[in-house]
């Protein structure tokens, strides 16, 4: 099996979780004005996705076998929904960087068939084949369910004006998953939670699974900023549920900025008290994405409820999403170079 084969055949579903960091990254570059940096981001991301989907697809009928037996294991099962969150946050790269509305809905069509056919298999599988207590297979992962469901929200509220006269119906639609998305995350915070408090944690089980804590419920609040912005421009009956929408994603926000402290003293707890070193992972971009959601979300808050000083906490908060971003940037080149380069030796 030569080296190519071999990485489709174990490619790990968290890649996606590259091109969700990258592209929301991207995004909060270009509502800060950091033009030129967003730009380059969303070229990188194209690039990533049209190697990573590819890829995957290979997977899906070459070994599927293989893919099933990901499916199977609930440690990672809902970790595809990384495959839906990166389709649309490309798409909202589309309408927010080049301003091309019409080829972000072709990522919207197809994040949704993603959706459907993720959660659908994802979930039935989990809820037939899984054996084990919770201790042992829940983990901050599993949030990835709420924000790939968020981001079809997301991209659908933000798609909702250029449909005409389905406007009405799209935001509609956008609105469901949107409070679909923040079910699921109510309920997968309470099995954290539980986790957290009852079962013994090792170092090991922490981060980066455990930041899409944050980055979960800052795509909650992304997305129902987005629909604030976008009901006054629809009218209708959903100026009814406005001002329903605009507490709900307040609340969300707020629970969010107090994840970041204490994922902060539980980092800190495992890198610098446990002493644990640093190894690359494909779950590593999970710490890097809520940082690239926070900065957006509490940008659009700001716009969606009408409070400009809350854009401050954006200005500073972006930098934190660079350094995290170019860290683990680099530590996966460094990690696919030391790979490769095993693989020569090894076939000398």
């Amino acid at each position: 099996m030569n080296p190519i084969t071999k990485s489709i055949k174990g490619l790990h579903p968290a890649y996606f979780a590259m091109i969700m960091s990258t592209g929301i990254i991207s995004i909060a570059s270009k509502l800060l004005g950091f033009t030129g940096i967003a730009y380059g981001l969303f070229y990188i991301n194209i690039i990533a996705y049209a190697i990573i989907l590819p890829f995957q697809t290979i997977r899906v009928f070459a070994y599927w076998e293989s893919l099933y037996k990901d499916l199977c294991n609930p440690k990672l099962s809902l970790v595809f929904f990384t495959t839906v969150a990166a389709t649309n946050v490309l798409g909202a790269q589309f309408i927010t960087i080049v301003n091309q509305p019409e080829v972000a809905k072709i990522f919207w069509y197809f994040g949704i068939f993603l959706w459907l056919a993720v959660s659908l298999v994802s979930f039935s599988v989990l809820f037939i084949k899984c054996e084990e207590g919770p201790e042992s297979v829940i983990h901050g992962g599993w949030l990835i369910s709420a924000v790939g469901t968020h981001s079809v929200a997301v991209l659908g509220a933000a798609l909702a004006t250029s449909f005409g006269d389905y406007g009405s119906f799209v935001l509609f639609s956008s609105i469901v998953w949107w409070l679909i998305g923040s079910f699921l995350y109510v309920i997968l915070i309470t099995l954290l939670f539980y986790r957290l408090v009852f079962f013994k944690l090792v170092p090991e089980a922490l981060i980066p699974p455990y930041w899409i804590n944050m980055g979960a419920i800052a795509i909650t609040t992304l997305a129902g900023s987005i629909i604030c912005l976008t009901i006054p421009k629809i009218g209708g009956p959903f100026a009814e549920i406005l001002t329903f929408t605009k507490g709900f994603t307040l609340f969300f926000w707020s629970f969010g900025t107090w994840w970041i402290p204490l994922l902060v003293i539980l980092g800190f707890w495992k890198f610098v008290i446990r002493k644990q070193q640093f190894k690359y992972t494909p779950l590593d971009w999970g710490m890097v994405f809520p940082l690239g959601m926070y900065t957006a979300c509490t940008y659009k808050l700001s716009q969606a409820i009408e409070m400009p000083f809350v854009a401050n906490i954006s200005t500073y908060f972006i930098y934190l999403a660079y350094i995290a971003w170019t860290v683990i940037f680099v530590s996966m080149l460094i990690s696919i170079f030391k790979a490769a380069t095993a693989k020569e030796v090894a076939t000398k």
